[in-house]
């Protein structure tokens, strides 16, 4: 998966939750999930420690709108009811409805750390400009502001540390804290702009490129293929 062309995987893959969007077929979607956890699992290079922290929000979502469904849902006419739970009756398009929502974000967020933990973000942003003829001023910005966000991360551990020494408690989300990060982090992001746009960094200017992002025959194949399936899935699913 990281030998693939960024740009055509991130197409490919907008496609698929655009098709995903129109079923609410259980199956498929627990397919999807599955198919794409497993390939992000045993790429090569990938943190798995970090795909399992980051997988624990949509777990906690999925199962939250399991809930929702199964206890909230409405039964449809002349509905048989299969359990009753602490005075609540539950039917059998109940869960049908709460298993439908859960795997629709797991298919979903599947698919999302797919892409996550398998695409280098310059060669994203090269790709798009390359093949997809995004305009460098933009592309350029992009990068920047994806490689700002460690400074604002390192800006708000220096205020705490800073609050710290001075014995002053403040917690997480304190004006304490956010107040003096976000002052921190406009100057830098001033300093930022500037040291682009003296290097040459703006709109209009034909630059050339750190390197080039081939696309291969498996790139296409790759956004036929896994469109073609999931087409096939939506018929007989």
């Amino acid at each position: 998966m990281t030998k693939l062309n960024p740009g055509y995987k991130l197409l490919t893959l907008i496609l698929a939750s655009l098709l995903l969007s129109t079923t609410y077929s259980t199956t498929l979607n627990m397919l999807v999930a599955l198919t794409a956890l497993t390939v992000t699992f045993l790429t090569p290079g990938v943190n798995r420690r970090r795909l399992t922290l980051a997988l624990l929000p949509f777990l906690l979502t999925a199962a939250g709108m399991f809930m929702t469904g199964l206890f909230f849902s409405s039964p449809g006419e002349a509905e048989i009811a299969v359990r009753v739970v602490d005075q609540r009756t539950l039917y059998a398009t109940s869960w049908s409805t709460a298993l439908k929502l859960a795997s629709r974000i797991m298919a979903f967020g599947g698919l999302g750390m797919l892409f996550a933990f398998t695409t280098n973000s310059m060669e994203l942003v090269m790709s798009l400009m390359q093949q997809f003829r995004l305009p460098p001023k933009f592309a350029y910005g992009i990068l920047a502001a994806y490689h700002f966000f460690p400074t604002i991360r390192s800006e708000y551990a220096t205020v705490g540390a800073a609050l710290k020494v001075r014995g002053i408690k403040a917690f997480a989300f304190s004006p304490k804290r956010i107040f003096p990060m976000l002052v921190h982090a406009l100057e830098r992001s001033e300093s930022l702009a500037m040291a682009m746009e003296s290097r040459g960094f703006e709109g209009g200017v034909q630059r050339a490129v750190a390197f080039r992002v081939p696309l291969r025959a498996v790139d296409i194949l790759f956004l036929i293929g896994t469109i073609g399936i999931l087409i096939v899935g939506l018929i007989f699913l």
